[in-house]
């Protein structure tokens, strides 16, 4: 039989064993803050497509939920609302959006219609109801995103799924008309989330004096915000339908607002809808970045949101760190998704030499923060510096303290 010192040695090598095991095992998690969402398959309705990216697909993402919506011209996202606050961004082509705030004292109905085009992002406060519409002659594709990691817009609150369960002489009373319209005119037990309508013929204001009943007061805070820059925009096609053809890849002009928190640096841009710039997004924001080639999206951390990242064109390369020996790694091609949760360090690179890439951000906070590694480490005496990073005092005092957010590729890099 082994002597006590022996066994606890044993003891202590299988303790050290299973604690590298457990390590390595956390380390190398595969696909947790990642997801192939260009290979989900989408689900296809008269009016569109529709596919999903939530927890229930997409575990790590555990904040952040968002929608790919492609509507042919008529095609309606119908009427509905929902607990989670909506940032959408217009992929391609142009949409109508309608959305009512709560009503007012005095019966008063805040409402807001407006058109939108590639580039163009709304919010909608939760459960105001709204509807998008897609428009001649190509529809659109927009990409929603939603502060609810569970959240799935197939299950929001649907017009047609409650007016065709209700009591037929409930609906009747509330709407003013007979039993008898109810049960010839509405279907019993459906539910359309996509359906096919006519193709809006009118113009915006002809749309907005022609609704059934005009609100009486405008809103106070519009619901709609508009990048500038001119936007190589591409959503590759799923396997279920293509979009319209020559949609595959698009040059948009994108309307210049003058309203933009930008960095502009070797690496790259950076155009984002802050809270500052776009205030009725109080708990919602969101970034459009373009990577030059080699650029890197620096190395930062966010104290107070997660990060959602979409890939409209090109390749990045992106990392995750969580914890000591808990991090990740990943290479998102065009329609990937990637996801940094609040606090945690990440990064996102364009590997290619010669093809820029772009990405669009959505955080579940309205004010950006953000503390970037050269900001950081500056910040401290060159020895402190050194220690921390277990290097030399020649290396920290190498280093470019100010490097920007957007940094250009290192040509001495090897």
């Amino acid at each position: 039989m082994a002597s006590p010192q022996i066994r606890f040695i044993l003891i202590c090598a299988l303790v050290i064993a299973s604690s590298a095991a457990a390590q390595q095992e956390k380390s190398t998690a595969t696909r947790y803050f990642s997801q192939k969402f260009s290979a989900v398959a989408g689900e296809t309705y008269p009016g569109g497509t529709y596919k999903f990216s939530n927890v229930a697909n997409f575990p790590g993402s555990s904040a952040i939920s968002a929608s790919l919506i492609t509507l042919v011209p008529g095609g309606l996202r119908e009427l509905h609302w929902h607990n989670a606050s909506e940032w959408a961004y217009v992929l391609n082509g142009t949409c109508r959006a309608t959305v009512m705030e709560s009503t007012m004292p005095g019966a008063q109905r805040p409402t807001e219609t407006w058109d939108y085009g590639a580039g163009d992002i709304w919010y909608f406060r939760p459960n105001e109801a709204h509807m998008v519409q897609g428009l001649a002659p190509t529809g659109c594709t927009y990409l929603a995103g939603y502060n609810d990691g569970a959240f799935d817009d197939k299950k929001a609150l649907s017009m047609s799924a409650w007016a065709s369960t209700l009591p037929p002489e409930i609906l009747a009373e509330s709407l003013g008309v007979n039993t008898s319209d109810i049960n010839d005119g509405i279907s019993a037990n459906t539910f359309t989330f996509l359906p096919l309508g006519p193709v809006p013929d009118i113009s915006l204001d002809d749309f907005r004096n022609t609704i059934a009943r005009p609100p009486a007061l405008a809103v106070k805070q519009t619901h709609r915000f508009q990048v500038s820059e001119s936007i190589p925009l591409m959503v590759a096609p799923s396997a279920d339908r293509a979009l319209p053809a020559g949609n595959e890849s698009l040059t948009v002009n994108v309307t210049n607002s003058g309203l933009f928190w930008q960095i502009d640096a070797a690496g790259g841009w950076v155009r984002e809808a802050s809270t500052e710039l776009f205030p009725i997004a109080s708990d919602m924001s969101g970034a459009v970045i373009r990577f030059a080639p080699g650029g890197l999206r620096q190395i930062h951390w966010h104290p107070s949101l997660s990060e959602w990242q979409f890939v409209i064109n090109g390749t990045l390369r992106v990392g995750v760190f969580l914890e000591p020996g808990v991090f990740e790694e990943a290479v998102l091609g065009a329609g990937d998704v990637g996801y940094a949760p609040k606090g945690s360090g990440h990064w996102l690179q364009n590997p290619s030499e010669t093809e820029d890439a772009y990405c669009i951000l959505i955080f579940d906070d309205g004010p950006f923060t953000s503390i970037e590694l050269p900001w950081v480490l500056g910040n401290v005496p060159y020895q402190v510096s050194a220690t921390t990073l277990n290097s030399t005092l020649a290396f920290a005092q190498s280093i470019s303290y100010s490097q920007p957010s957007m940094a250009g590729q290192n040509i001495n890099s090897s």
